[in-house]
This record gives C-alpha cells, sequence and structure tokens, in this order.
C-alpha cells in the first residue's frame, strides 16, 4: 500500500500525462507542458475501506485554446491558440516566404488552390499572415470546402487553422 505522499504525487503526476495527452492529440507539440496548466494535490484523505483519495486542482491560464476534432475520424479541423499569437508584431511576412512555412507545418490536402493570402490583425499589435485555400476538383470549385492558416510573422508559428475538406 503507498504512503498518503507517494498517492499524492501519483495524482499529479497522473494528471500532468493526461493534460500532456490532451495537448498533444490537439496537435500541441511541446517540451513544456508547464507553459499551460499547472497541478497541485491536496492533502490525502483516507478512504474508508483503505488506501487514499487526493484531489487534484488545475489552474494557469495563459490563453484561450479551441480545438475542434471530427467526430469519427478524430481529425484535428480547427485550432486556436491565442498565446501564439505572441510577441506583439507588426511584421508581414510576403506569399512565398509563408507559403513556404505553411507548407512544412500544414499537409495540403489534394486539389489545394490558395485563394487568399493578406495580413490581419489577431489581436491589438498582434498582426497575422492568413492563407485561405479553395478545394478544387476536375477544375470546380467544391463549394463550402476551405483551409487557412494564420502565422505569426516572427515565430513562423501556427496560431490558428480552421479546415472542411471532403474527399471527392
Amino acid at each position: 500500500m503507498s504512503t498518503p505522499k507517494e498517492t499524492q504525487q501519483d495524482a499529479v503526476e497522473r494528471c500532468d500525462a493526461l493534460l500532456a495527452a490532451r495537448l498533444k492529440r490537439g496537435g500541441i507539440s511541446t517540451s513544456r507542458p508547464e507553459w499551460y496548466f499547472e497541478c497541485t494535490a491536496t492533502d490525502p484523505q483516507p478512504l474508508p475501506a483503505g488506501g487514499w483519495q487526493v484531489r487534484v486542482k488545475t489552474r494557469r491560464h495563459w490563453s484561450d485554446a479551441d480545438v475542434h476534432f471530427d467526430a469519427e475520424t478524430g481529425e484535428v479541423l480547427f485550432r486556436c491558440i491565442d498565446r501564439l499569437c505572441d510577441p506583439p508584431t507588426e511584421r508581414e511576412l510576403d506569399e512565398a516566404e509563408a507559403l513556404e512555412i505553411v507548407k512544412r507545418l500544414v499537409p495540403l490536402p489534394e486539389g489545394a488552390t490558395l485563394r487568399m493570402f493578406s495580413h490581419e490583425y489577431f489581436a491589438p499589435q498582434r498582426k497575422v499572415t492568413r492563407l485561405e485555400w479553395e478545394h478544387v476538383h476536375q477544375g470546380r470549385r467544391v463549394a463550402g470546402d476551405f483551409l487557412w492558416v494564420q502565422l505569426h510573422p516572427e515565430t513562423r508559428r501556427v496560431v490558428a487553422f480552421a479546415k472542411k475538406w471532403r474527399t471527392m
């Protein structure tokens, strides 16, 4: 049987692993999960049947993160992490440079045709580069299908992206 201190430590480690796995499943690769959350355990309470109960609290809200998955395939359809628009910048990428970065970070589906390239403010003093593709199949646009990506021009990280892309 484990001691109360071991139970407390085990509870924190399990919560850390669970939350880190959720980040990874959302497409967020990080060697610093403590940037996203912090877990602390309450004092262990003995259970009548033996053993210990520990409640774990999580905190640290640095920014909002939103991830949407396809219910059947688990594919990430939308991802936005507000914190990735830092540091503040007014810099702008040119189209060729932005395309090169996106092609390394986001797999472009077959039939993707660049429709729009622009710069916009994600938040005050935080300009991002936006690229948007439409789905073209056999020379015709597939209505409703799209892929867009927002890049931070200095860090070259994907701040947000969204995708609706059907196979033909």
